[in-house]
């Protein structure tokens, strides 16, 4: 498939086509952590702990948040936006968390977009479109504003809200069968200003304008191109690619990890006063805590840094290292 117009350069293409290895970030991961995440992604939640549509596991340190209706391909309702809003508030409150994955159950689909059933009772008024509308933009903001990274693990459709989900999402780690395009000009709904600025942050105005004129889908390697994926694989190898790169980012410094996606969410915008005093106390955690002091020590001694074993001090709302141990909670 040829590349969409607007499409951006990413890096090397070796890194997100099947010749790349697989499991890469697994080298001295928490074995724990791979095993139970990998156990996460296998497996369909029980309808007990779904609630609209939704379900939440709770590892240690590591969030599982599944898209729970394989039937209808994950569609979303309203509901399952209101469900979405609600978890990620909960998560925005747990101090030890350091990574949240996002995926659809079964293998067809991370979420083939809305549930059209119930538009007749939820959309087909400005006034059910806006009150919609808004659900969706409440909850994609609470999956950005969230201080740690989120994954959305993509295997099968990534359609309409589906997509725009995912872009909400710090990366997308992608299957080769997926594939992801919002279609809404099929319906005659219009894109909403949140679910627009999170496309457009992602794959630039052009690529998005493509998307929504052509009403295609593309493939994951076309998906990788824009930057709406930034890693693909194989299907057999996405459970330990995801669960790899989870066990990567609970090796390293929870302080930098927040950083990172807080610094690079103000990119683009002029910082404001609150942006200062966030950047200035993330300096004096980064600095003045503990896990520097260990970064450097392991560098020194040819070892790999533990940041667990100690706590400096901390920012507002910033995360605990990860628990040696991975167990599952299911909310």
């Amino acid at each position: 498939m040829s590349r969409p117009p607007g499409a951006r350069t990413q890096g090397p293409r070796t890194q997100g086509t099947r010749t790349a290895p697989p499991a890469r970030h697994t080298a001295g991961a928490p074995d724990a952590v791979v095993e139970a995440v990998r156990a996460a992604l296998s497996e369909d939640p029980p309808p007990a702990g779904t609630v609209d549509r939704v379900h939440l596991a709770r590892l240690d340190g590591t969030a599982v948040v599944t898209l729970a209706a394989p039937a209808s391909h994950n569609a979303l309702t309203l509901g399952s936006w209101k469900r979405l809003e609600e978890v990620f508030g909960q998560l925005a409150g747990d101090r030890g968390l350091r990574v949240v994955v996002v995926r659809g159950a079964g293998d067809r689909a991370f979420a083939a977009g809305a549930d059209i059933t119930e538009f007749p009772h939820t959309r087909l008024t400005a006034a059910d479109a806006t009150e919609y509308n808004e659900s969706i933009a409440r909850a994609l903001r609470s999956v950005e504003r969230l201080p740690v990274p989120v994954v959305a693990a993509v295997r099968g459709l990534a359609v309409g809200g589906g997509c725009e989900l995912a872009a909400a999402c710090d990366i997308r780690i992608a299957t080769e069968s997926s594939r992801f395009g919002i279609p809404v000009g099929r319906l005659g709904v219009i894109l909403g200003y949140t679910e627009t600025t999170a496309l457009a942050r992602t794959i630039g105005p052009a690529a998005l304008k493509y998307l929504l004129f052509s009403g295609d889908l593309v493939d994951a390697e076309t998906a990788l191109g824009l930057g709406l994926a930034q890693r693909v694989v194989p299907d057999a190898e996405f459970e330990a690619e995801v669960a790899g790169f989870v066990a990567g980012v609970h090796r390293q410094s929870a302080i930098t990890m927040r950083a990172a996606k807080l610094v690079t969410g103000m990119h683009g915008r002029p910082l404001t006063a609150a942006d200062s005093e966030l950047l200035s106390r993330l300096t004096v955690e980064a600095y003045e805590g503990d896990d520097l002091k260990e970064g450097v020590a392991a560098f020194r001694e040819r070892r790999p840094a533990d940041f667990g074993r100690t706590r400096g001090p901390r920012a507002s709302g910033a995360a605990d290292a990860p628990h040696t141990h991975a167990t599952v909670k299911e909310n």
